[in-house]
């Protein structure tokens, strides 16, 4: 089970996917299936278990389903199908919480994303493009989800093996700056910063000041206008693309790149859009609609769907939408922090870990959903995000009492004597 879940996840890496007139099928849905057949015809989920972090995913996905039936039938039903495969990952990943070794699947998770990458890079450079690899949009997304793994190792990992993956830490920095994934680059840049100040917000704001002044100096002195433009767009984040210069004259403006126009004509249109349908929003899907049919003069690269979770979710399912989606990250956030707590309390993590965790595995993942494209990879990261109390809880549970001997207990009920893990920080 743990494979098939773990590689479910992978397989959302891959440029394997059948387009049918109704829904996009990959791997992954195929794989879920998998696990529920395995798991309900096994008699392995007797006892099924609907976790808070379970529950709370519920509501949202539910409206999502009611708003994109709003729109139209067609549209509802492929919702609905594509709801079907995340809801019933969710549902796995629930059942299986309370066995699964999460520093294990972790290492598998880590070791394929590695596997994609060397694959990504070398299809690339034998393609001729030295720098700037993204032209495979699936296997892409890896360079930004092996820094958030390698640094949920660096968390637990013991001191024999911290220094090797410091190592390997270092080494990948310049693969995400030829990759030209900025979202990759700010993600590992800001997990650097918590990771070197031990999760200290106070040593972070100096670190993070003198990080972005790296890349400032960075951009100076690379001779390469790729890289520079890259990096110029990570030091001015809020700038907007000049869309309205492309229309006029055809040409990307000084300094403007596809992606940043794109978010400036998308952040006009959902801005009027939210004005008009505050409350229920435009639909589920309904702003490609839009932009394809009163939009249908601009250039392909503008008429795409939102980048960002958070602005699609109150532009499509309204200020309800929204705060149901907003929902299930603050209390994420504030069971993550009690089952922190808690494990402090009774010793299986130092503070250092303490500090880190809701900061290494959370944040990175928010800056992620806050600039991707809506999909299946938003809403599998919106459940990791929702279970991850569950996970980490019973992840730790089930470490401590390997090494005891003993079998696990439930979240509500720790009756054990805890110490603190191998290699855990104070």
């Amino acid at each position: 089970m743990r494979y098939l879940l773990t590689f479910a996840i992978l397989s959302l890496f891959l440029p394997i996917r059948l387009e049918t007139s109704l829904v996009l099928l990959r791997p992954f849905e195929l794989l879920v299936l998998l696990a529920l057949i395995t798991g309900l015809a096994t008699g392995r989920w007797r006892n099924l278990a609907f976790s808070a972090g379970f529950l709370l995913l519920l509501p949202f996905l539910g409206w999502d389903i009611v708003s994109a039936f709003s729109v139209d039938r067609e549209n509802g039903l492929r919702e609905l199908l594509q709801m079907s495969a995340v809801g019933a990952f969710a549902f796995a990943l629930a059942q299986e919480a309370r066995r699964l070794e999460t520093d294990k699947a972790v290492n598998i998770l880590l070791i394929g994303m590695a596997m994609i990458l060397a694959y990504t890079i070398a299809w690339h450079v034998a393609h001729g493009y030295l720098i700037g690899w993204k032209h495979l949009y699936d296997p892409r997304l890896a360079f930004t989800f092996v820094p958030i793994a390698l640094a949920g190792l660096l968390i637990f990992v013991n001191r024999v093996k911290r220094l090797t993956l410091w190592i390997v830490w270092t080494g990948i920095l310049p693969l995400l700056v030829l990759s030209g994934e900025r979202k990759a680059l700010l993600i590992y840049l800001l997990l650097t910063t918590a990771l070197l100040a031990r999760g200290r917000l106070a040593a972070m704001v100096p670190a993070i000041a003198a990080g972005f002044m790296g890349l400032f100096v960075l951009s100076t002195m690379v001779d390469n206008a790729y890289v520079e433009k890259q990096s110029q767009t990570i030091l001015h984040p809020l700038r907007m693309g000049q869309y309205q210069y492309l229309v006029a004259t055809g040409k990307y403006a000084p300094g403007d790149t596809p992606s940043n126009v794109q978010r400036a004509f998308a952040f006009t249109l959902s801005r009027q859009l939210i004005s008009e349908h505050p409350l229920l929003g435009v639909g589920t899907n309904q702003f490609k609609n839009i932009v394809d049919t009163e939009f249908s003069n601009l250039p392909d690269e503008l008429r795409l769907e939102i980048h960002g979770e958070f602005q699609r979710s109150l532009t499509e399912n309204g200020i309800i939408g929204l705060c149901l989606y907003i929902l299930i990250w603050l209390a994420a956030w504030i069971r993550l922090a009690r089952v922190v707590n808690l494990a402090l309390h009774h010793g299986l993590i130092g503070a250092a870990q303490a500090r880190l965790l809701p900061l290494v595995l959370l944040v990175p993942c928010a800056v992620y959903v806050g600039t991707e494209a809506s999909g299946t990879r938003a809403f599998v990261t919106l459940i990791l995000v929702s279970l991850l109390p569950e996970l980490t809880w019973h992840g730790l549970c089930l470490s401590l009492h390997k090494a005891l001997g003993r079998h696990p207990t439930s979240m509500r009920h720790p009756r054990f004597e805890g110490r603190p893990l191998p290699g855990s920080a104070r």
